[in-house]
């Protein structure tokens, strides 16, 4: 759709559903009610996130730049992680509990629908759109914010200008590529969405004595599965575990590039998931999860930065969104299979890790791409335009 209708337009619509759907669920009055409402967050929040990385990366005006921004973004996600589970903790006790809880989520969407209103359009997009004249304007903006000088009488030329569709994107010079770029996003959500669900269940079913340190998990009056406030602060600062990661992974993949980023983070996952199985002591088997999960979101921070930059603006949200709904079925097998499975052993779902590991490994070798200080390509057979030259003066590079 942000390919379509633009991505400005896509992220307010998305914005106004997310914040009406949020506050519908938590109100909600039959549990059916309130899945349906929790699908159509889920379909807001998956669409905003890939629409915006697409949005934010479009008016970059170089590499490093792109890349840092990748990690402002992934920031704003770890900071709206620490929200939830503070909100948790304050919350979840009380009766109902669950409902402040999600209406308490909304309120930084709020604020998020309040600051698109004062958004412009990409200017990538309205360039392969032939809307010159108002992506003039908005570099005119920018140059104005950044006070820097800007000559709206440039030319601004794309050849090839076309919309982006599914089948394209599985379409020669691009199918090597996104069939590699799927198998990593199915790959890392499943590891790190899973690990969400791994961990928990890990020191509620004592694996490897891990309970030793915490109160864990208990069932409440009603049957209802509850997990103590110690289990929260340690999801706190587990999640802390994100900022070093997608900082190394930004770090990383602007100095050695995407590609050596990609097999740096990839054997260190593999490196710490793979003793997990073994179960060697309880404060060894903590630290092999903290470092497998800062790996995991080194991985995951490459991937984003190095996904836009594969494909042309006319297709790139078109494509982003596909890897970004393949991701996000990874995550919901990992999760589901995580739940399911520590039923039975643990020890299953940490071979599962495994594997999803092994596989993103033996994918990662084959990448033959290395996109590291190239300008965006916003059409097929056009990668340098002088519409990028144009966008670098407007941020005062030249």
């Amino acid at each position: 759709m942000a390919d379509t209708f633009g991505r400005y337009r896509v992220l307010l619509i998305n914005s106004y559903v997310l914040v009406i759907s949020g506050i519908c669920s938590a109100l909600a009055p039959t549990y059916y009610f309130f899945l349906i409402c929790r699908a159509i967050v889920g379909y807001c929040v998956g669409g905003n996130y890939g629409c915006s990385v697409v949005y934010s990366q479009e008016v970059m005006p170089n590499s490093l730049m792109r890349a840092w921004n990748m990690f402002i973004l992934e920031m704003y996600w770890t900071a709206g992680s620490f929200y939830e589970l503070l909100v948790a903790i304050l919350v979840m006790s009380l009766d109902n509990g669950w409902r402040y809880q999600v209406l308490l989520t909304v309120l930084p969407v709020l604020i998020m629908l309040v600051g698109t209103h004062f958004m412009d359009e990409s200017p990538r997009y309205l360039v392969i759109n032939n809307r010159k004249e108002e992506a003039q304007r908005v570099l005119a903006r920018i140059c104005e914010q950044n006070g820097t000088e800007y000559c709206t009488d440039s030319e601004l030329t794309v050849r090839d200008v076309r919309r982006g569709d599914i089948q394209e994107v599985w379409a020669a010079p691009y199918t090597r590529e996104s069939v590699q770029i799927t198998i990593h996003f199915f790959c890392n959500m499943f590891l790190i969405f899973g690990m969400s669900m791994l961990i928990p269940d890990m020191m509620g079913y004592n694996y490897c004595s891990m309970d030793i340190f915490f109160n864990t998990t208990y069932e409440n009056s009603e049957g209802c599965t509850v997990y103590t406030d110690d289990e929260y602060w340690f999801l706190i600062v587990l999640t802390s575990i994100t900022i070093p990661g997608f900082l190394i992974g930004t770090d990383f993949a602007e100095r050695f590039g995407r590609r050596n980023t990609f097999y740096f983070s990839l054997f260190g996952s593999a490196i710490f998931t793979i003793p997990l199985i073994f179960c060697f002591s309880s404060y060894l088997t903590y630290v092999e999860l903290f470092f497998a999960y800062f790996f995991y979101t080194s991985y995951n921070q490459v991937l984003w930065i190095y996904t836009p930059e594969v494909y042309p603006t006319y297709m790139r949200a078109t494509a982003i969104g596909i890897q970004n709904g393949i991701g996000k079925s990874g995550a919901a097998v990992g999760t589901f299979l995580v739940t399911d499975l520590d039923e039975i052993s643990v020890s299953y779902s940490v071979y599962c890790f495994i594997a999803a590991v092994l596989i993103a490994c033996v994918t990662g070798l084959f990448m033959s791409r290395e996109t590291q200080g190239q300008n965006l390509q916003d059409a097929r057979d056009n990668e340098n335009t002088p519409f990028c030259e144009n966008q670098g003066k407007a941020y005062g590079i030249e």
